[in-house]
Parts: C-alpha cells; structure tokens; sequence
C-alpha cells in the first residue's frame, strides 16, 4: 500500500505541474490541492468520495437516512433507546471488542449516564444507570477500568468517577451536586480534587493525570476558558482495574493552570496562544478560588491567576500515533462563533473555529525543572474557514493519524437579502483532516467532508472509532423528531479502510 501511495503522490505531483503549467500564473494552487485531495480520497481517508458540499435540509426521516456519508461508508442504527441528547460516547471494556457504549445526556438531569448493551436489539439495548446531573457532556473509560463523566454547568460542573459500570443495574442519583452526595458513594463519586469548571474536554494519560479545558467564551475582555493539568498524588501504575473509591487516582492531587509564555516572561496574557508554556499551580489560597464544599472553583483561579484564555475549548483527544512514539499530545476544539452557515450573504459573528494542539515536551536547558516535568508546547492544527465552522469534538483515527472533527453550527443559509426571502438550511458537517507531513508548517495537510445531516435541527456529537479504525459510532444528538418521545439515534458509520 506504502509504495502505491507514494506513486500515486509522485503522480499527482507531475499532475500539478503540468496543469499549472497550463493555467498560467494565475492558477489556484489550493484549488487544485483540494482536488487532488478528494481525487485521492481512497489513499488518504480510506473511502472513495467525499461529499462536495453539505446536506440539505430539513428531513424528518429515519435516522440511517439522516445522515449523509462519503462513497463507500455505510450507516446503521445502534440505538433509538439512548436519550434525545445523548452525547459524548465511551467504548466498554474496550476499544478493540466493546460489549457497551456508555453515553452522557446533555439536556435532561434523568437520564444523566446510560449504558448501551451492543448484544441487544437497538430499540432495547440501554439501561439508565445515573441521575441529578446536570448538563453531562464528556464521558471516558479510565485506564484503571472505571467510567468518568462530568457536567457542561458553567463555573459549578463537576467531575464523577463510575466503578464497576457494568454491573450498575438500578440509577444511582446525585441529590446534590455541590456535595457531591449520592445514592451509592461506593460505586459513584465527585472528584473535587480535579476542580470544577464546564467540562467537555479530557486527554488522560495512563497514570491519571489529565488535561482538561474550560468551555467559556471570552466576555467582556475576561479571557475565554483555560487548559487545565491534573497530577493524581498516587499515580496508578497499572494492574487489575480499580474497584474502590479511595484508591484511584483521581481521589487527590494538584492542579495547575496553563499559561503560554517563555520560562522566566512576563509576556502572557491575551494574544499568547501559541508556542511553549508553563503549567502553574493554582493557588488554592485564592479568595473564593475553594467553596464552602471544597470544589475548586477553577474560573475564580483563572481571573486570580490570568491563565491563557481560548474561545469555548470543547472536545479533546489524544494522538495514539503520538503516544506509541513516547510523545503526549492532545488536541481540542475551540468553537468560535458563527450566526450563519458558510456561504450566507449574512454572517454576524465570524469568529472562525479551529483545532488546537498541545504537546508535552520534555524539560530543556532553558526549563530544566518545570513544575510538572513537562514544558506544555501549543499550536493551530486546523484553522476554521468560511465553510468548516463551529468545531465541536474531536476523534483521532487509530492507525493513521487522522482527525475526524464534527460542527456545531447554525444552518441557516441567507441566499438572498430580498425583504422576507426564506433561508435555506444545510447540516452540520464531520471533516476527516489528514495529520501535518514533512512540511514546514505544523498544520494539517488538509481535509475533506466525510458526513453531513439531513436533519437540520440536529448536530453530530460523539463520535469515536473502535481500535481497527474502521467503524465508529456517532449520535445525531437533538434530532426534532427524536425530543418528543426523548429517544435518540446513536448510529455507527462502517467501511472506512485503514492505511497503517
């Protein structure tokens, strides 16, 4: 396969010369890269042909047909018994074989976490196993066997650890979310060491500790959400899963606030986004930074403290070819903002979407002892346009590198400023973006449209691959059709080939 693709690449390489060549010196070189990017679609994405432009909307039909994909993809319904909002998805016991899914509801307190039998038939495969969430978005299988979740609540959200899931068969209730009480402390707690704050974004890494982001917009020249890193007092070294509260990692353990900025400068604050770092430990001590309930207020912190804003950070993920070379890195969504679908006559906001990264790297000569052992290093993976908009989550591709982004956007789409002319509507897109190359950039080499809804009152959300790469499941989330009756599409996509 390695030597057909570089052929094909050397080929598209004479191609480009030669219709350039014919075009002039005003030829579009990146017209011409997207084309070949589509033409080779196969090679780099593993399917045939993406899609030229998004679905068009509305559609009020069956969920395998709400949603469009790419030639060679095929769509089919996991689960109608999941919540009308389900959202984020993780994959039980494991990435390799699941038996389960486990999903976070983001609009309704019950169901909060409902877990998906894969054995079943789709329209009875889900039990509800938590309740008194609020706003639950982001859910993860830990390395140590245990399921977190946590809640999209602005500066209150909390951080749960779910032990033993499987065996969960009657709902476990939060009755307050401030204390953290609930029905069944030995199988659901509140991880206030990890602080509180609007989760939607985790990388772990195998002994516990964790980056996470704040979902905040920038207001009123407060900066947006900070990144935040989590370092467990009692890493987990490996072993049989962890079945008791006490001993995992996340029970204690300090955290710190990113601030992008060289060792030793004072130049950090709006407009550092970019480049090397330092984690900086929050100063509990802070006034108001701990409530009366020991939550760790982390938006206080970052006012206190001026840790490095972005615009709404949401979904993150870990790079698995990364991480097999010894390198952590994460990359995330920050959302931006967006009154109109690309290609409106209209458009209010216009603050682009983009994929950020961030990479661990190792202490220098110019940081040889940083607080945590690791110099946090930033950078724009994917910049947003005036067509991929409002990113949202995020999914790695095993195997290849690949990074599958989804949209939450607005639909709507003015093609005429004629007095009471209706808009048109077209779906939120997921993009499959190929990594950076041998370039001088670190940027992505490009990316194609992979899906898009049909239905126009949804958004995409979720998705994730199984460890071959080669199918993953995805939740059309708040679907019109779906909310009266409080039942979702949780869908898998299959047929995707994997390049190793």
């Amino acid at each position: 396969m390695r030597s057909t693709f570089i052929a094909l690449t050397c080929f598209a390489g004479l191609a480009a010369t030669t219709v350039l060549a014919a075009q002039g010196p005003n030829a579009d070189f990146g017209v011409f890269v997207e084309v070949q990017l589509k033409a080779h679609a196969e090679q780099l994405f593993g399917f045939r042909h993406p899609l030229e432009e998004s679905a068009l909307g509305p559609f009020t039909g069956p969920s395998t047909e709400a949603l469009e994909v790419a030639d060679g993809l095929r769509v089919s319904l996991v689960s109608s018994g999941v919540a009308a909002a389900a959202d984020q998805i993780a994959l039980w016991p494991d990435d390799e074989h699941p038996t389960h899914l486990f999903v976070c509801d983001e609009e309704t307190t019950d169901p909060a976490v409902q877990r998906i039998d894969l054995r079943l038939p789709a329209n009875s495969n889900v039990t509800k196993i938590v309740t008194g969430l609020i706003a639950c978005d982001p859910v993860r299988r830990t390395p140590w066997g245990t399921i977190i979740v946590a809640e999209e609540a602005g500066a209150t959200g909390g951080l749960y650890e779910i032990l033993d899931p499987e065996h969960i068969n009657a709902p476990i209730n939060v009755s307050n979310r401030a204390a953290g009480t609930t029905s069944d402390p030995n199988h659901l707690v509140k991880r206030k060491a990890v602080g509180s704050l609007s989760f939607e974004s985790f990388g772990i890494k195998g002994d516990g500790t964790m980056i996470y982001g704040d979902e905040l917009a920038p207001s009123g020249g407060n900066a947006g959400g900070a990144l935040y890193k989590f370092v467990p007092s009692v890493p987990y070294q490996g072993g049989t899963p962890i079945t008791i509260p006490s001993l995992s990692p996340l029970a204690s353990g300090t955290i710190y606030g990113l601030r992008v900025a060289a060792a030793g400068s004072s130049n950090w604050g709006q407009g550092a986004e970019t480049g090397k770092g330092l984690w900086t430990l929050v100063n509990l001590g802070g006034a108001g930074v701990v409530d009366a309930n020991g939550n760790v207020i982390l938006r206080t912190a970052q006012l206190l403290q001026r840790f490095s804003g972005y615009y709404r950070p949401e979904d993150m993920d870990v790079d698995p070819i990364a991480l097999e070379g010894g390198v952590f890195r994460v990359c995330w969504a920050n959302t931006g903002r967006m009154s109109h679908v690309g290609g409106s006559l209209v458009e209010n906001g216009a603050v682009y979407s983009e994929i950020m990264c961030l990479v661990e790297e190792p202490p220098s000569v110019a940081v040889p002892a940083p607080a945590t052992g690791t110099i946090p290093t930033v950078s724009r993976f994917i910049p947003g346009d005036l067509v991929a908009q409002m990113y949202d989550n995020v999914a790695f591709q095993p195997h290849t590198g690949n990074l599958v982004v989804l949209e939450d956007g607005p639909t709507s789409l003015v093609t005429s400023l004629q007095p009471g002319a209706p808009p048109q509507f077209r779906g939120n897109d997921i993009w499959m973006c190929l990594p950076d190359g041998a370039d001088k950039d670190v940027q992505s080499d490009g990316c194609v449209r992979v899906a898009s809804l049909r239905d126009t009152t949804a958004e995409p959300s979720g998705f994730i691959f199984t460890a071959s790469g080669e199918e993953a499941f995805v939740n059309l989330q708040h679907r019109d059709v779906d909310t009266a009756g409080n039942r979702g599409s949780l869908m898998k996509i299959s047929g995707f080939r994997v390049r190793h």
